[in-house]
């Protein structure tokens, strides 16, 4: 099975360097572009058929799933597990905002993020194990083939890098993710359990 993995398009907050986490921020032009243009090189270029979309059920994913379900002639199918780290109160600020007012706060974050969360946020960790719990319960239930889509962010597409290719999760900030509107094909090895990136 191959999964194409997709990173939503940019958002104005994205564009400003802001922390986007859970804040329900839609599309700007250019994101709209951005899956736009992506779209038609997938229309083009994929030999197989695509089975089915999943997405982020925040808009900013929905809107870039849609783009492309529109090109394949299909409905995504929105799954919360697939949002962005909850950054709490920390939403929608940038690091100079947050570091004026919550410097301690932000430092402590920083430090460990798998084990400390912005407030009201959740830590990376938290993040992980709703992407993992979705994704092993999507991998042994569903009877899979062909190509399937994931829309998604930053975060979750790192964790599952690092989680679910590199096989480490301490590897989160040293694999390198995907840009706005960017996409990577990967590979589904039931035998390994392990994912690996296409040519």
């Amino acid at each position: 099975m191959r999964i194409i993995i997709v990173r939503h398009g940019e958002t104005n907050e994205n564009a400003e360097r802001r922390y986007l986490g859970h804040y329900d921020a839609a599309l700007n032009q250019q994101g709209r572009m951005q899956l736009k243009n992506l779209s038609e090189i997938l229309r083009r270029t994929e030999t197989q058929p695509i089975s089915a979309i999943y997405t982020s059920d925040l808009i900013r994913a929905v809107e870039s799933a849609q783009l492309i379900g529109n090109e394949f002639q299909l409905k995504p199918i929105p799954i919360f597990a697939l949002r962005e780290l909850h950054f709490g109160d920390f939403d929608c600020k940038t690091y100079e905002e947050i570091r004026q007012k919550e410097s301690e706060r932000l430092e402590k974050w920083i430090r460990n993020p798998y084990l400390v969360a912005p407030p009201n946020g959740e830590t990376l960790l938290q993040l992980g194990k709703r992407v993992d719990d979705w994704l092993e319960t999507f991998l042994t239930t569903k009877k899979l083939a062909g190509t399937i889509v994931i829309v998604s962010h930053g975060g979750p597409i790192r964790w599952f890098l690092s989680k679910w290719v590199k096989g480490d999760s301490n590897e989160f900030w040293n694999v390198e993710g995907l840009g706005h509107g960017k996409a990577m094909v990967m590979e589904w090895h039931d035998q390994t359990k392990l994912f690996t990136i296409s040519n």
